[in-house]
């Protein structure tokens, strides 16, 4: 403790806040930073104090210094507090401790970078400090900025099959490097829900799909605007709660996120305007679908729980949700599914919602489920008469490399999902390459 000149509250409510905020975010955690810092006379109060900030400002991680401040200055506690340090002039040293990781308990155990400051993150990154600010863009200057090159993405807009428009906002290749390294050695090591499926490592559709295969009914849900939907402040409250300071996780998040500006979000559909001009994920960042997978882990554990409470199996793959058991559970999904994505932060998208029982064909990512994993009939039937035409002389597709490599591509993929079909269509290819070399006329 110090003698000085007097302190205002509010100064000394910062004071113990910026302490408050470098910890754990718990009453034990508070009332052992509050012992270390009252005045000897009022340490006896700190298990009341901290649990009354708690109480106060219920949290995961610490909020915000100001926010804390704010809390502590409302609070009796606090108040007799400062009476008793005006009244024998005695107030805490300042807190020179180094800010640390406080990681929530389901994340103590992962090896992640340790960045406890803006200078430790700019130099994990190679950046200058300065940049680190012109990158990250906490304010949200550069969106609208009239000079391009300022602004840190491309925008391309494209035409749904199902109607509307999807924008992909691509990061230039400064700050995609910058994604790419904290997709790789910051966000992978978190693990996924065991429903996430789309952009999992070890993982694709077809173990998606195989979750589903021979069951009576499937039900499919689409999350409209998914990665948009996922604002700047959970991706935010994702870094925080892996540990991460306020000042260093508002830098991740604004390094991760972005806000369409108005130039691009008026030539949007109406009804998805509002959703771009915040701060969100964009689609076409690396670092995006890691980031919305970690962020729908509860989303997967709320709709697991009610998968297994009705006997059906579930999987996500990015924002497709499938269901799948028997005839039962539609109408129970039908009302309960919405409920649960509006509680998430998240909205239906109507019309791709989908019923299907076994006595149709049961599509899930693109995979026939009905007995067994199988392409669609028509897809099949295309590639056959596709690499039919191959064999004939005349068909100058087969000297164009990208055809080329599209078509084994789609083989390929044939093959993993039923490789007995997968076997039939090379033998096809090989006979008409051959017919085509020795100049066989077609029959």
């Amino acid at each position: 403790m110090q003698t000085s000149l007097q302190i205002p509250a509010a100064r000394l409510a910062q004071t113990l806040a910026v302490s408050l905020a470098a910890g754990a975010w718990s009453a034990d955690a508070l009332a052992s930073v509050l012992r270390r810092r009252l005045p000897k006379a009022h340490q006896k109060y700190a298990d009341a104090f901290g649990a009354s900030i708690i109480a106060q400002c219920p949290a995961a991680y610490a909020p915000s210094v100001p926010r804390i401040t704010k809390v502590l200055r409302d609070m009796k506690e606090f108040r007799r507090l400062h009476r008793y340090c005006q009244r024998h002039n005695l107030w805490p040293d300042p807190d020179l401790s180094a800010p640390q990781m406080t990681p929530i308990p389901a994340f103590q155990n992962l090896i992640l970078p340790q960045l406890t400051s803006l200078d430790g993150l700019a130099d994990w990154l190679s950046l200058p400090l300065e940049k680190l600010g012109y990158y990250a863009d906490p304010s949200g200057r550069h969106e609208e900025h009239g000079d391009m090159p300022v602004n840190h993405y491309h925008y391309h807009l494209h035409k749904k099959r199902s109607g509307g428009k999807r924008l992909i906002e691509a990061p230039k290749p400064a700050l995609k490097a910058m994604q790419r390294r904290l997709l790789d050695q910051l966000l992978n090591p978190v693990p996924l829900h065991p429903a996430a499926f789309g952009f999992a490592r070890g993982k694709n559709c077809l173990h998606a799909a195989g979750r589903h295969a021979g069951e009576a009914m499937v039900v499919c849900f689409d999350i409209r605007n998914f990665f948009p939907s996922i604002s700047a402040g959970r991706v935010f409250g994702l870094f925080r709660s892996l540990g991460y300071p306020h000042p260093v996780a508002t830098h991740l998040s604004g390094l991760c996120t972005t806000r369409t500006p108005s130039w691009m979000s008026e030539r949007l559909d109406t009804t998805d305007r509002a959703v771009y001009r915040q701060s969100h994920l964009p689609q076409g960042a690396p670092t995006s679908p890691g980031l919305a997978n970690l962020v729908a882990y509860s989303l997967d554990v709320r709709l697991s729980a009610l998968a297994r409470s009705v006997g059906a199996h579930y999987s996500r793959y990015a924002d497709d949700l499938s269901f799948s058991g028997d005839r039962s559970i539609a109408p129970i999904l039908l009302h309960m599914v919405p409920d649960i994505l509006r509680d998430a932060g998240f909205a239906v998208n109507t019309c791709k919602t989908r019923l299907m029982s076994a006595s149709g064909r049961q599509v899930i990512t693109g995979v026939v489920v009905n007995q067994h994993l199988n392409t669609r009939r028509a897809d099949y039937d295309l590639l056959k008469a596709v690499i039919h035409a191959c064999g004939n002389a005349g068909d100058g597709r087969w000297h164009d490399p990208a055809f080329r490599a599209r078509l084994l591509g789609q083989i390929g993929w044939v093959a993993q999902v039923n490789p007995a079909r997968g076997a039939t269509l090379r033998k096809r290819l090989a006979r008409a390459l051959e017919r085509r070399e020795t100049h066989i006329p077609q029959t």
